[in-house]
């Protein structure tokens, strides 16, 4: 009869340490959750760095150059691209025969309003913007939303020879200055070969490859001081180099949920 009693009490708890049991695995199944891997349309806010040589008749007045962009772009579901990109652009270098020439003394100076000699220092500055769409081919990529970056755009470039100088210089004034800094505008055409990448945890998202800026532009300024002539000429202004970037995210974060029982 003792043996009965007990037999019957370890049968008890058998049963309801089994429960326990399985309840708890079930739950913890039930809580887990996985990131599908599948292609997304993805806003992004983009920021890059590029560095630039100069070709045809950018090379005959500019050397290389720095450039810095914004871009906003939507990746597609289907792996199509579209938005627009702009950049600044800034160099020490100009190669085109001195412009200063004729208010220039022996020494490189000019003469300041005081009497008194002071350097001038010339380099580039510009801008460029752009409407681009393009493709993504999702091949040698971790995941579906990374892979090779092909896209091609157009817009418009500006250029001019800046100069800087320290004291004031009555013939270099605001006005007097456009007669030699050659600013142009025109319309171009840009294109991009790289790759992108973006991580599964939103961490790390970038791109990097080759910026090809191709150009057509006018001088904007009426009279060339140094030349003593109008410029009417059609510039062809290239650029190229290398461009990597940094990528914000602007989409949700994007995951499904697996339930067992």
């Amino acid at each position: 009869m003792f043996s009965l009693t007990i037999m019957k009490q370890l049968s008890i708890i058998f049963l309801i340490v089994i429960s326990t049991s399985t309840y708890t695995k079930g739950q913890f199944v039930f809580e887990k959750k996985e990131i599908k891997d599948t292609a997304f349309t993805i806003p992004m806010f983009n920021v890059s760095y590029a560095y630039q040589w100069a070709a045809s008749d950018m090379a005959n007045r500019f050397g290389s150059n720095h450039s810095v962009g914004g871009s906003f772009l939507v990746k597609t579901k289907k792996n199509w691209l579209y938005g627009f990109k702009g950049n600044f652009i800034w160099g020490g270098e100009v190669v085109e025969p001195d412009v200063l020439t004729n208010i220039r003394t022996s020494d490189g100076s000019v003469i300041d309003n005081e009497g008194r000699l002071t350097d001038v220092y010339l380099g580039q500055r510009g801008s460029s913007f752009f409407l681009i769409g393009g493709r993504m081919v999702n091949k040698l990529a971790p995941n579906k939303n990374s892979g090779f970056l092909f896209y091609g755009g157009i817009g418009m470039l500006q250029h001019k020879i800046s100069i800087k100088f320290q004291d004031d210089v009555a013939s270099l004034t605001d006005e007097l200055k456009k007669g030699y800094d050659r600013y142009s505008l025109g319309y171009a055409l840009n294109g991009f070969v790289g790759y992108l990448y973006m991580s599964k945890n939103r961490l790390l998202n970038f791109f990097g490859g080759f910026d090809y800026t191709h150009a057509w532009t006018k001088s904007l300024r009426k009279y060339n001081y140094d030349t003593q002539e109008t410029d009417t000429k059609l510039n062809t202004n290239i650029l190229y180099g290398v461009r990597v970037g940094w990528i914000l995210r602007l989409n949700k974060r994007q995951s499904q949920e697996y339930y067992y029982y």
